[in-house]
């Protein structure tokens, strides 16, 4: 057969048959015709790997870029409890810092989704009450192994937090930790610092991925602007849904391919009537929790009580646990109005009203002191997980002093403030599985997603200059920031473990030299 293929074949018209040497024979032939076969087959192939769309055809679902040939990795049930209890003890920095996390871990090395669908799932996260990365967390196991993915990545991405925050809620309420300790604010302000380098490697891949064309590069700009300037939790959902207006109007006329949309997301939780149930039990809470309270004492059932303010309050939040905190503090701290005689001294854990001589006291009986409050908020911020385990804390201290089971303070509370916004998530995915493939999202897809980028780029501004504000030594915190950054986006390891580990070990190392820098007494 190597003979016949150096052969110069005799030209033949296109009416003509094949025409076959006279020195051939038919089983030669024969195989000839199966290796050209199978020649012309794997040419295909790499035609068509290698195709592109034609000259003027608009890009699909995000800006300058198509996902619709990419595939995504399969997840087990063991790989997602592998990837979670990682986070779960190294998520460290806040939710913007978790974003940047699952960024780097489940799109960039792990390729379980793709950078559209991760866009659209913290878009989707912007726009509801809850906290954003607890709700991504449960959202990327709901996509790989369905609800019980969803619960197994989730509780796992809590956990940790959870416990050694209520275990801390116990000691500060036995009066062991009234004060905020100095080490620990180290650690903290270093954390911190490890935490607003992963926020900017998350905006700098999103952006090169997500606002590729000018829609999206202005989007991003204008949102991230106005979020910064103005800081107000309601106004993030605003300019996330103004933005998919925006591409709607842009994109009006344009054809937009919507087939193939359920692409990379393998499953969506609950259907839509166990979605819906979900969404009318998170109101019929909502609403059965303000009618108990107003009916019910506090001394006659101190957990109602309890559970309602958190839960109230996950129900209004937006924008995570920066913006829960003042809220908190209003609710768990009760405070009473008393007003001086000239020349009298002010009371003991009081707070001065501006322009008077007037103060708000502590009552005896608060549920929590300021001094506990600010305590634990110190321990939270360098405790890994979602800023809301906070509650834990606050649940620990409030029930041992009420006298009742730690316990019972625990979870009234921590589910009381994550319930909403779990319920939420799990519930609005399957609507979220069938208004992605209508055309109208999808022409606002683009926006909403550049608008989410916005935002993740106004918090990285923000927290770096708050960051930076709040530490005991700012220009050290600066360089710490700046030396994570270069640790978890400029090296590339080529061990895949090593991948993995690089932005947690460059959180952790970050909290050490936080430790350093306050040991040294750096600025």
């Amino acid at each position: 057969i190597g003979r016949v293929d150096t052969l110069e074949w005799p030209q033949a018209t296109t009416m003509d048959p094949p025409v076959r040497p006279p020195h051939v024979s038919s089983s030669e032939q024969m195989l000839i015709d199966e290796r050209k076969e199978e020649d012309d087959r794997a040419m295909d192939v790499e035609a068509n790997e290698k195709e592109e769309d034609p000259p003027g055809c608009p890009p699909e679902e995000d800006f300058g870029k198509t996902e619709r040939l990419a595939s995504t990795a399969p997840a087990t049930y063991k790989d997602i409890f592998q990837s979670f209890a990682l986070l779960g003890w190294t998520a460290f920095g806040g939710p913007g810092a978790h974003i940047g996390l699952f960024y780097r871990l489940f799109v960039e090395t792990k390729n379980w989704i793709t950078s559209s669908v991760f866009a659209e799932l913290v878009a989707l996260g912007q726009c509801m009450p809850g906290p954003t990365s607890t709700q991504m967390s449960f959202a990327i196991g709901v996509a790989k192994k369905g609800v019980k993915g969803g619960l197994l990545s989730g509780m796992l991405f809590q956990y940790p937090g959870l416990v050694m925050m209520a275990g801390l809620g116990l000691l500060a309420a036995a009066r062991a930790l009234d004060d905020p300790v100095p080490v620990v604010d180290g650690f903290a302000d270093g954390l911190a610092a490890g935490g607003v380098a992963l926020i900017w490697g998350a905006v700098k891949n999103l952006t090169e991925k997500m606002c590729t064309e000018w829609e999206g590069k202005v989007l991003c700009v204008v949102t991230a602007a106005i979020a910064f300037y103005y800081q107000t939790a309601w106004l993030f959902p605003t300019l996330i849904v103004c933005g998919g207006l925006f591409t709607i109007v842009t994109r009006w006329k344009k054809n937009v391919d919507v087939n193939g949309s359920d692409a990379h997301i393998d499953r969506f939780g609950l259907g839509m009537i166990g979605g819906g149930g979900l969404i009318a039990l998170w109101v019929t809470l909502l609403v059965l929790s303000i009618v108990l309270t107003n009916e019910i004492s506090y001394d006659s059932s101190p957990p109602l009580h309890w559970f309602a303010t958190f839960y109230e309050t996950g129900s209004v939040i937006f924008g995570g646990g920066q913006v829960v905190l003042p809220l908190l503090l209003d609710r768990v701290v009760q405070t009473e109005r008393v007003c001086l005689q000239s020349g009298e001294s002010p009371p003991p854990r009081s707070t001065e009203i501006e322009g008077t001589n007037c103060f708000d006291v502590e009552k005896s009986d608060t549920w929590v002191t300021s001094k506990q409050f600010y305590a634990g908020l110190a321990l939270a911020q360098a405790m890994p997980g979602p800023l809301f385990n906070f509650s834990a804390y606050l649940g620990s201290v409030m029930a041992y002093r009420a006298g009742d089971n730690f316990l019972v303070g625990v979870a009234t509370c921590w589910l009381g403030l994550f319930g909403p916004g779990v319920m939420l998530i799990f519930g609005i995915l399957p609507f979220w599985g069938k208004f992605r493939k209508f055309q109208l999202y999808r022409r606002a897809l683009p926006g909403l997603n550049a608008s989410a980028v916005g935002l993740i780029l106004a918090s990285a501004f923000t927290m770096t200059f708050r960051v930076r504000s709040e530490s005991s030594f700012p220009d050290a915190t600066i360089c710490i920031g700046i030396l994570a950054y270069a640790v978890a986006n400029l090296l590339q390891p080529r061990q895949h473990l090593l991948k993995i580990l690089l932005a947690p070990i460059a959180v952790i190392c970050s909290g050490v030299l936080g430790i350093v820098a306050w040991a040294t007494g750096m600025n």
